[in-house]
């Protein structure tokens, strides 16, 4: 599985157990503090440390076993408090001290903890009332305020009384009308004492919902939700005492995503209901850059028994500048020691992060309290190292066993996940597809050798063609969909990739059959029908294709592709009215597609019907796609300069026109560039351009 981090002052049972055999014992085992001239007391000395450090986890209705907000309730706990915060277990903070530090780091200083053992070696004595500072104040249940949007399990998922761990994909569909920027994401489980830990996914296909619809009961079972993935460039999860914050770059949520919950729960010797809810929080300013995720691991573990000292290495050069924001490492019981190391081109080493005594029940996302800069040839580097032996005290397996690659608590995982922005935004698509190449370089390992364990499994078969596809080994990714569908005819999602690789090739008739077979197995695939609607288009059935498109906002109203593709198929058969109507439906949901902003503005620019040219709004959405662009395109730019045109601003049109056609010589596309040219003349004139297509 791939749990997120553990972040509060929770006692987990394994150490409540520990801790149970000091409670009644003396402090002798503990260092003796150097008296101090004054009597230390809690109201003075005591109370403001686990005010700041404890008491958002230890208080009323939160996850900690116990409230830490009086004196009465620390003094009960004083001897716990002071045994766990001299060994550091408490508060829960895994890292290292960095020379790149993080935010919100819960490590108490040596001065603080030393206060707390002499509290307690000089009997733990409450002070002056006046001397206690404010106690904090909750004032909601939700820690970031109330959300914007609650969505919630609209019936709860019982949990076994006993038995192994339940994994089970819980899908929400999240009712917006337009595209919002998501700057937080708050996640209440229902049942903390069941669940320990959530992974918070997007669908904005219909898959994960066929998958529910398929599992009798909330959700469907398994960690396998292909079609699910992380916001991109984000990673989203909860694990009690997670405190959620607001992220510094939002994240765009398009209408007709889902959320699906990936929820990891443990019976506790009763019958017990989970139903969670997920706050989201907006923001209708777009981010300022967009992140990249790098996962670097390994998904070809394979850990011998007894073996203490099992290393992982894995390594990856950066092709351009960034700054990373934000690490994740994660692993289950069997890892000890975990590092990232930044080595730097012109030499020296800044280490990204080190825990040197890992513990899955205590997981963080860490953020850098400064973004760390690393230039273009910074080899960032991660070693995990395991303990597989008997003498691991968090081993789940005694005697040990061999232990693999997977998503069960008891195998094994290796990852980290850094979140890396570009110091030169024009650099992102490269940065972006380099990185996918590398993960997905790393996907193609571990389905390797999921097939060659099991050669009879389909699904790995599809998995690895599909990503055999991707970094361009289409013979290898034929060969492995075709013996998908050798073993399993009746798999829609294997019928729909051959069909891709198909209209990748041109061979639209083999794409057409394949579509086909996938919809006939699963008549819901709106995949299926887009794609199916626009081989349809490229072989001149517009009537056909029409009739895919609107099946497909039967299924799925809200589908910005299938309004987008209906528009340019109504266009080309002049239901130009109509045409215009699917497109602006098209942007309300999706508003940050240059190509639809482009298409739309370019018919309301250009259109010799006056009925249907619409300088002014014309004009917003080319200004719009040139702003997402970066003013680099020089199709938008011509489009741009058409809208203006036609709103009679002559001098912009002129200047769009003259940027359109310098952008086209650069590039070496000199029919583009002759075009351009003569709508620049016509402007110098002050007469616009007509054209009633889709560029």
């Amino acid at each position: 599985m791939n749990p997120m981090p553990r972040t509060c002052c929770r006692l987990s049972g394994r150490w409540i157990v520990a801790a149970a055999s000091v409670l009644g014992a003396s402090l002798g085992g503990l260092p003796v503090a150097a008296q101090r001239a004054a009597p230390v007391t809690f109201t003075k000395d005591v109370a403001p440390i686990v005010f700041e450090h404890c008491a958002t986890c230890h208080r009323p209705g939160e996850l900690a076993p116990f409230s830490l907000l009086t004196y009465e309730e620390v003094k009960q706990h004083a001897r716990q408090i002071a045994t766990v915060t001299t060994s550091r277990f408490m508060p829960p903070w895994r890292p290292d001290p960095a020379e790149v530090p993080f935010v919100g780091e819960r490590r108490l200083t040596d001065a603080q903890i030393q206060v707390i053992q002499q509290w307690v070696e000089q009997g733990a004595a409450e002070g002056n009332a006046r001397d206690l500072p404010p106690a904090p104040v909750f004032e909601s249940t939700w820690h970031l305020g109330t959300p914007d949007l609650v969505v919630t399990m609209p019936e709860p998922f019982d949990v076994p009384a006993d038995g192994k761990d339940v994994f089970r994909n819980i899908v929400l569909h999240v009712p917006l009308t337009t595209q919002r920027f998501v700057q937080a994401v708050e996640f209440r489980p229902g049942n903390a004492r069941v669940i320990h830990h959530a992974r918070i996914l997007v669908d904005e296909t219909d898959a994960s919902r066929w998958r529910d619809l398929d599992d009798p009961g909330p959700g469907f079972g398994g960690m396998e939700a292909p079609e699910a993935h992380f916001p991109d460039g984000h990673f989203l999860g909860w694990a009690p005492g997670k405190l959620a914050t607001k992220e510094s770059l939002p994240w765009p949520m398009a209408v007709g995503t889902d959320l699906v919950i990936q929820l990891h729960m443990r019976p506790t010797g009763k019958p017990e209901r989970v139903q969670s809810s997920v706050g989201l929080y907006f923001t209708d300013k777009p981010p300022a850059a967009a992140p990249v995720m790098l996962r670097l691991g390994s998904r070809t573990l394979d850990i011998p028994a007894g073996t203490a000292n099992y290393t992982v290495s894995d390594s990856y050069a950066l092709p351009t500048d960034v700054v990373a924001l934000r690490i994740y490492p994660h692993a289950h019981y069997l890892a000890k020691d975990i590092s990232v190391v930044a080595t730097l081109p012109a030499g020296g080493t800044k280490n990204l992060i080190h825990i040197t005594n890992w513990d899955f029940n205590w997981q963080d996302e860490y953020t850098y309290t400064q973004p760390v800069s690393l230039p273009r040839g910074t080899t960032l580097s991660m070693k995990y190292v395991y303990d597989n032996s008997a003498g691991n005290p968090h081993n789940p397996h005694t005697p040990p066993v061999r232990v693999r690659f997977g998503p069960e608590a008891t195998d094994e995982m290796c990852e980290v996940l850094v979140q890396l922005v570009p110091s030169d935004p024009g650099t992102w698509n490269a940065l972006r597809n380099d990185v996918n190449r590398k993960v997905l370089t790393g996907d193609i390992a571990g389905y390797e050798m999921k097939v060659a364990e099991n050669p009879n499994d389909y699904l790995m078969h599809n998995a690895l063609g599909a990503a055999y596809f991707q970094i361009g080994r289409t013979d290898d990714a034929l060969a492995q969909l075709n013996k998908s569908v050798e073993l399993n005819a009746d798999h829609a999602v294997t019928h729909f990739n051959l069909s891709v690789i198909a209209m990748v090739q041109g061979r639209l008739d083999a794409a057409a059959a394949s579509l086909r077979r996938a919809i006939a197995l699963r008549p819901d695939y709106t995949e299926a029908h887009n794609n199916l609607g626009i081989v349809l288009m490229r072989q001149g059935a517009l009537d056909q294709a029409i009739g895919q498109f609107r099946d497909v906002l039967r299924i799925h109203a809200d589908s910005s592709n299938a309004h987008y593709n209906l528009a340019r198929a109504l266009l080309s058969a002049g239901q130009t009215a109509e045409a215009i109507d699917h497109f602006r439906q098209a942007i309300v949901t999706k508003p940050d597609v240059p190509s639809m902003l482009d298409d739309l503005a370019w018919i309301l620019s250009t259109s010799p019907d006056e009925a249907v040219r619409n300088p002014k709004e014309a004009v917003g959405l080319a200004e719009h796609a040139a702003d997402l662009t970066g003013h680099r395109n020089p199709s938008v730019l011509d489009t741009l300069g058409a809208a203006y045109a036609a709103n009679s601003q002559w001098d912009q049109a002129v200047q769009a026109a003259h940027d359109a056609f310098d952008l086209a010589s650069a590039a070496n596309a000199p029919d583009l560039a002759a075009d351009f040219l003569k709508r620049l003349d016509l402007y110098r004139r002050k007469e616009p351009y007509r054209e009633a297509v889709v560029k």
